[in-house]
């Protein structure tokens, strides 16, 4: 990237202008594409951010990192952590860095800064190195309530016919055993064949004379 400008002939002539181009390389990075999830975030909520750093300058970057700032409802302003470049990052290359995770902490509009910090070379131009957006922080989600008195009634209710019905079942089983274990039982009895009838050994008749 060149840079020229116009100077006058040495000595105070006035013949005229003389023109030279004076060639200069600098290094300019910037952000962009920042993206919140989620997004929303709800009270509680652990919050990731991601941002593109890019060099669109002549010359490459050795070291850059960008800090994340959460500017909070009630004025606090807290540092979340800073990320990065894991490589120099060489003109006209971009990579996304993704600041420290942090729990979203207090209930209203939230402004999240961004900024590139610890650059080598230093940059000749650092007007694209701020990035804001807003993220709004909803209350946090409630459990669902307990039941009620009457879901009670009704759960226990329900708990108690659950047991009897299984106690039922127990007892029609084992009658159900019992019947089958007499039947078994007379079975053998009744296929037995009756015992011989016994032998007439009175004395035979007597025939007149």
């Amino acid at each position: 990237m060149g840079r020229a400008w116009w100077a006058p002939p040495r000595g105070g002539r006035r013949r005229g202008w003389i023109f030279a181009l004076g060639i200069g390389f600098f290094l300019d990075l910037g952000l962009a594409n920042p993206s919140v999830s989620p997004m929303p975030p709800y009270e509680g909520d652990v919050v990731h951010v991601t941002v593109t750093i890019a060099n669109v300058g002549d010359v490459a970057a050795f070291t850059a990192s960008v800090e994340l700032i959460d500017s909070r409802p009630n004025g606090d302003v807290i540092s979340i952590g800073r990320s990065s470049i894991p490589n120099p990052l060489g003109p006209l290359q971009s990579t996304v860095l993704e600041a420290p995770p942090f729990f979203a902490v207090g209930i209203g509009e939230h402004t999240l800064t961004l900024r590139v910090i610890d650059v080598t070379p230093a940059e000749s131009n650092a007007s694209h190195d701020v990035l804001s957006l807003w993220m709004q922080v909803l209350p946090a989600k409630t459990s669902p309530p307990p039941p009620s008195s009457s879901d009670g009634l009704r759960a226990e209710a329900l708990e108690a016919l659950g047991v009897g019905a299984v106690l039922g079942f127990l007892f029609v089983v084992a009658a159900i055993g019992i019947a089958i274990a007499l039947v078994a039982r007379r079975r053998p009895t009744e296929l037995e064949p009756p015992p011989p009838e016994p032998s007439d050994e009175s004395p035979p008749p007597l025939w007149p004379p």
